[in-house]
């Protein structure tokens, strides 16, 4: 994997070298090629922390058909909505280009929370600012929808739906 200043990415903003030593000791390191599947829907994944590459966000649609969200270039995390919500996987990820990142098992992450590990607490805050600007984003898309969809109803059916699952 080619080196890469885990410090300058955003998820580890406010971390010690120290800090970052020993998160970075518990992430196994991993390389998907352009066209793998990194994330499957519907799958229970970990966590990837992105250092290289680009990758493609896809959802199916109603059609049966994936449908690209979104692409993404590194530094970016993938799985941060299962981890902190102990859900399957709610998209596929597949690699645009070549991809290495870092592996954060739920098992992992769960033991650095309780044992009140102040690295991990961070980067849940790091973590949680970029999913907040990517919900403004999504949320900024919606408001384009046509005036007489019903949102509100639209979004409380998809929880009554991530719910059941």
């Amino acid at each position: 994997m080619p080196h890469v200043d885990l410090l300058e990415l955003p998820y580890f903003q406010g971390i010690s070298i120290d800090e970052l030593v020993t998160l970075v000791d518990s992430m196994p390191p991993v390389e998907f090629r352009e066209g793998d599947y990194i994330i499957r829907e519907g799958e229970n994944i970990p966590l990837f922390i992105v250092t290289r590459g680009q990758v493609a966000v896809e959802k199916m649609g109603p059609d049966n058909q994936l449908r690209t969200l979104a692409e993404l270039d590194a530094p970016t995390v993938l799985g941060e909505i299962e981890l902190f919500c102990e859900l399957p996987a709610v998209s596929t990820v597949r690699a645009l280009s070549r991809v290495s990142a870092f592996i954060m098992e739920r098992s992992t992450f769960n033991l650095l929370r309780s044992s009140h590990n102040q690295a991990i607490g961070q980067f849940v805050f790091n973590v949680a600012r970029v999913a907040c600007h990517r919900l403004a984003v999504a949320d900024q898309i919606l408001a384009t929808r046509p005036s007489n969809e019903d949102l509100p109803k639209m979004r409380e059916d998809e929880l009554a739906k991530m719910k059941e699952g």
